[in-house]
């Protein structure tokens, strides 16, 4: 049994993580909290991959009070070396005595051996509290570790009858779902679209209004077609394009401007494929917005962990609609969804 507090605390733990949303990469998002004498004397989060871990930080700050003091983690302290010393021995070090934590981290190179090695240092270890949470905080990190992918979100938006296309103004939803839109992308590692929404709609695909943190860009674009002056290619962010040609002065161009491209063989890349290949490129989730085609290409193959659907109220006349096979499959599977504003969000999570 936990107390209350350890709750209070672990909900703070979860509220620090998620300010590496979008800059972990394929690091998982971590908070911790040390507190002493129910007083709160570190903290710390995990902001980019190479960089301290949550739990050092939370030691640093604390310094000589982390003796005899208990540590609030989301999730499990590593006990391996990667890109930054191990987080177990620190801990152990600096005299923590209690450690509580939101559940055990997947990788097998961790997964319940650095709650072992606390407790074989005399540490009381407490797992599991707010283990649902803690969960759902990690499901990219839990993608890329467990099954090499890119966690991928599908984002559509239609109108009430089912049209993605013919609307009379730029967007069909109202601003509180873009704004909802916005806060996604600055929580994903990269933002997928194909070439034609970039030859309609020359987007910049940044998080404008929400400014927190911009995404990095990819485009599908098996013919190479995309224009140098499109907005998608402005610098600032990483910049990759899929495609299948190999026009030597296209991709000097495009490579000149500090573009990746990533070229494969046949008609189409595979979505399974791009979410593998995305991984080992340090991807670690992706939304991708658009257009139908590429919506429905990465739905009929399965290649996503989420799906949101955002259901304005207005009929279109005519334009591209999505196929009554998707949207029945989506809509059923959300019998409670949420309201954005006027628009309707049916939200789906894929079991894996």
């Amino acid at each position: 049994m936990h107390c209350a507090y350890d709750t209070l605390y672990m909900q703070l733990c979860l509220s620090i993580a998620t300010r590496g949303w979008g800059t972990t990469l394929t690091n998982p998002l971590v908070g911790a909290i040390i507190v002493k004498n129910n007083r709160i004397v570190g903290r710390g989060f995990h902001w980019k991959r190479g960089e301290a871990h949550a739990e050092i930080i939370a030691l640093i700050e604390a310094g000589r009070q982390s003796h005899g003091a208990t540590l609030y983690v989301n999730l499990e302290p590593c006990c391996c070396a990667g890109r930054t010393p191990p987080c177990v021995p620190a801990i152990i070090r600096a005299g923590i005595t209690r450690v509580v934590i939101g559940e055990t981290d997947p990788n097998p190179r961790v997964n319940g051996q650095g709650i072992e090695q606390l407790r074989a240092h005399g540490i009381y270890v407490q797992v599991g509290v707010l283990s649902q949470p803690a969960h759902d905080l990690n499901r990219a990190y839990r993608a890329w570790i467990l099954r090499a992918l890119s966690y991928t979100i599908l984002k559509i938006a239609v109108s009430a009858n089912g049209k993605v296309s013919g609307f009379p103004q730029r967007y069909i939803t109202s601003t509180p779902s873009l704004r909802y839109v916005h806060a996604v992308r600055s929580q994903v590692s990269a933002v997928l679209v194909g070439i034609t929404t970039v030859q309609k709609d020359d987007p910049l695909l940044t998080d404008r209004l929400v400014g927190r943190h911009d995404p990095a860009r990819i485009i599908l674009d098996p013919d190479l077609t995309i224009p140098l002056n499109a907005r998608v290619l402005a610098p600032g962010v990483r910049r990759i394009i899929v495609t299948r040609n190999r026009d030597t002065n296209k991709i000097q161009a495009l490579t000149s401007l500090g573009v990746e491209l990533h070229v494969y063989e046949g008609e189409l890349c595979a979505p399974a494929t791009l979410r593998r290949v995305l991984g080992t490129m340090d991807i670690g989730s992706i939304m991708v917005e658009g257009g139908a085609t590429v919506f429905t290409h990465f739905f009929d193959e399965n290649a996503y962990d989420e799906i949101m659907l955002f259901m304005a109220p207005h009929h279109v006349p005519q334009g591209l609609a999505l196929t009554d096979r998707i949207l029945q499959s989506i809509v059923s599977q959300d019998e409670h969804p949420e309201q954005i504003g006027e628009d309707r969000l049916y939200h789906v999570y894929r079991d894996h």
